[in-house]
């Protein structure tokens, strides 16, 4: 009798816990399709991106637009109801491109203009600009093997994107840009020009960050259009002593100071238990930073907002961090997780959306195996979007500092075929961002930031 009351037992909370999960399930299914049915109908994202993008525009780091949108981002999330927010202040760089951008190639007397930009952290040429023979190559290794042939000389980087990759080609062509001076400068030349880093065929130059070294003469490093480094390359085919010339007028100033801006939702239950959302207020000087990134900030507001609007109640905070200076220090993201403000604050989750407002197909993820898995099961509430893909290695420059410390990060993955057709140039503009990708983007930062709230890791 009593083996038979036992079993009787095990059965009932088997039934009970079965029947909980079950109307757990369904509770969550019906109050994510509120969330995306709610964001939908508002569109609210990308009205709060052509606010951004209209009335202040880039917002390169140190520039009087950053600290216009630093004070406008906070009074919007303060509108959008946020429990709490503030700003938190630190140094940044600040570059400047200046007025003059100019290039041409002569070639047996003919002058044939270029489309040309500075790559952010060039030195200027000297007024009247540099000339010179250019040499182009596609790798380090060429450079290096020029020797003395490249003394007083440009370099010209013209390795393409490899359209065969599967996984973008960004990544395996960046360094021409990054460190493309340090480079040639070593070998004498007296400047540098990359193609631009797209795959794109068309005259608008992109920027973006390029380093030096104290030990290694700084030569200014520019960015020409991809059908001007066409045209480029298929003359130094053809003739012979073909010179460059170009004129850059940017400069470095002194550090200001900025601020990230910070707003959150406090945890009704746990509430030093941080889940943060973000992207980076940051951009460069080029178009409106509409893809890069304001969408992942204004994405990161609308997490908030749609938990507001839809009356929920976390059980731990949910916090958007809008980073400054991504694009060239990585400051905000830096001193945000060293910040003394962290020191009785526990983050077990950390999502960045730093890959263009197109539409999502899931979530890069970086953490150990048990919290990938746990963060994996919560895949089959996002199939409803399309945005079921989880997959491990991924999160974002701004939480980096987060995962050093042992904070699992997560990067959203929407799709990403034309995000480098707009990336850090004049493309890159308000009317490229389609509402509703967007918004879906928001719409899957907050059913999963809202599940971490509810279900831990």
């Amino acid at each position: 009798m009593k083996n038979i009351n036992t079993k009787l037992i095990t059965i009932f909370i088997f039934i009970f816990v079965a029947t909980n999960i079950i109307f757990a399930q369904k509770n969550y299914d019906s109050l994510f399709l509120k969330i995306a049915e709610e964001g939908l109908d508002k569109i609210n994202t990308h009205r709060l991106l052509s606010e951004l993008c209209t009335t202040i525009g880039n917002r390169v780091t140190g520039s009087e637009s950053a600290s216009k949108a630093v004070e406008w981002t906070k009074s919007q999330m303060e509108k959008e109801g946020a429990d709490f927010v503030w700003t938190e202040k630190m140094m940044v760089p600040h570059w400047v491109r200046g007025k003059i951008e100019k290039a041409e190639m002569n070639v047996n007397g003919k002058k044939i203009k270029l489309d040309i930009c500075a790559l952010g952290g060039s030195i200027a040429t000297p007024k009247n600009g540099i000339e010179a023979e250019v040499i182009e190559v596609k790798n380090f290794d060429e450079v290096r093997a020029l020797g003395e042939k490249a003394k007083g000389k440009i370099i010209f980087y013209n390795r393409p994107f490899d359209r065969k990759r599967l996984d973008g080609a960004y990544g395996n062509a960046v360094n021409q840009r990054s460190i493309g001076a340090i480079e040639a400068a070593k070998v004498s030349a007296i400047g540098s020009v990359i193609r631009s880093m797209t795959y794109a065929l068309d005259d608008k130059p992109h920027t973006g960050a390029m380093h030096y070294e104290d030990s290694v003469t700084k030569i200014p490093h520019g960015a020409l259009s991809t059908i001007s480094a066409n045209l480029l390359s298929e003359t130094l085919k053809k003739e012979k002593n073909v010179k460059l010339k170009f004129i850059l007028s940017s400069e470095t100033l002194p550090d200001v100071e900025s601020a990230n801006v910070i707003g959150e939702i406090r945890g009704s239950e746990f509430p030093n238990e941080i889940i943060v959302v973000g992207g980076h207020l940051d951009s460069w000087d080029k178009g409106q930073g509409a893809h890069d990134d304001g969408s992942g900030c204004m994405q990161s507001i609308e997490v908030l907002s749609l938990i507001k609007r839809l009356g929920l109640k976390p059980k731990r905070t949910i916090r958007a961090v809008m980073f400054m200076n991504e694009e060239n220090g990585l400051r905000g993201g830096l001193d945000y997780a060293s910040n003394k403000n962290r020191a009785n604050e526990k983050h077990i989750a950390a999502i960045e959306s730093d890959a263009g407002g197109f539409m999502p197909h899931g979530f890069g993820i970086t953490t150990d195996s048990l919290k990938f898995e746990k963060l994996k099961s919560f895949a089959k509430h996002l199939e409803f979007i399309g945005c079921e893909k989880f997959q491990k290695g991924g999160g974002g420059a701004d939480i980096s500092p987060l995962q050093k410390q042992g904070v699992p990060v997560l990067g959203l993955n929407p799709d990403g075929e034309r995000y480098f057709d707009y990336h850090h140039s004049d493309n890159d503009t308000i009317d490229k961002v389609n509402p509703r990708e967007l918004e879906f983007g928001a719409i899957a930062m907050t059913i999963l930031s809202y599940l971490i709230s509810e279900e831990g890791l």
